[in-house]
């Protein structure tokens, strides 16, 4: 059989014909991106970064989850997942705050993104990651380390030096086990304890004792923020149950959202534990205006509970 020009036309034609219907299922199979970005790429230590993580898809894709290894750098914020419609793309937008707290180069990402479908996860993709360089703020005077001084020569006999411990050592011990047999002999009768404080009577008492310290006045703003941390968390750990003591800020505002709706006390609590956070890890200097929000933002967090407490003895006292 003879080839002729219209018999190779038309084999042509037949075989794209044939590759179109074998590749249709590829054309009309959804379409997934997944992409990050970041605000910033040459930080120092402590600032803070903005990571946007865009994921568009032509899948009927309820809600996303990202999912990262060990990373090096603190996830200081997290805010929800945004959802809106692109012409025929359902595009998915989430913004979390990152700070580093090391000298290098570091990657940001990559995070896998899982595509939950009816609360399953219907499809995996990875995003790319992004090269963070990031300086210290020590200028090089600073890191300067002057030699030690030569050791004081102590002169005098080592016998007797011995000797005039082991008698100060003896007179120690003989002035506690005396002390200990006079309260021994007391026999005091134990004084009636007073119940413990509520939760919140014990953290509306232990802020106003903190600010009544006047750290801040007296140049100790991030000693004020440490002790500001410990007594929220301890309040925290109290009210509703978990060890938020053990956790780091991210971690607790995390576990207070399965337990608080209430968005005006998230949102106090997110700012308070924030800036504690800038206080001692970035080296964020606060002023008089900057303690006095979060003497208000403390002052209204109370309030919300007690007007809850109010709210709740009422409707104990109404008759069913």
């Amino acid at each position: 059989m003879r080839l002729t020009l219209k018999r190779i036309i038309h084999f042509i034609v037949f075989l794209f014909i044939a590759l179109t219907v074998v590749s249709f299922p590829s054309f009309i199979h959804a379409e997934t991106q997944v992409s990050i970005s970041a605000s910033d790429n040459l930080v120092f230590i402590g600032d803070m970064i903005t990571v946007k993580i865009i994921v568009k898809t032509t899948d009927d894709i309820g809600e996303i989850k990202v999912n990262s290894k060990e990373n090096p750098f603190d996830i200081v914020r997290e805010f929800p997942t945004e959802k809106h419609r692109q012409n025929e793309y359902s595009v998915f937008e989430k913004k979390m705050t990152v700070m580093f707290f090391k000298v290098g180069e570091f990657n940001i990402g990559p995070f896998d993104i899982d595509l939950l479908k009816s609360g399953k996860v219907f499809l995996s993709k990875p995003t790319n990651s992004i090269p963070v360089t990031v300086k210290t703020t020590l200028k090089s005077e600073d890191k300067d380390i002057k030699p030690l001084k030569d050791l004081i020569e102590i002169k005098g006999n080592p016998v007797l030096i011995i000797g005039l411990g082991m008698l100060l050592i003896g007179l120690i011990i003989g002035i506690i086990l005396l002390i200990w047999y006079l309260k021994r002999r007391k026999q005091r009768v134990p004084k009636p304890q007073a119940p413990p404080l509520s939760p919140l009577e014990e953290l509306e008492l232990h802020i106003n004792k903190l600010w009544e310290k006047k750290l801040f006045e007296t140049g100790k703003a991030k000693l004020h923020f440490i002790e500001l941390t410990q007594l929220m968390k301890h309040f925290l750990s109290r009210q509703y149950g978990f060890n938020a003591e053990d956790l780091t800020t991210y971690e607790t505002l995390y576990f207070l959202k399965q337990y608080e709706k209430d968005t005006a006390l998230l949102d106090n609590m997110g700012y308070t534990f924030d800036t504690s956070d800038l206080v001692k890890f970035a080296k964020f200097e606060p002023d008089t205006p900057v303690m006095l929000r979060v003497f208000n933002t403390l002052k209204e967090v109370i309030e919300i509970y007690k007007r809850r407490l109010m709210a709740s003895v009422v409707n104990a006292e109404e008759p069913r």
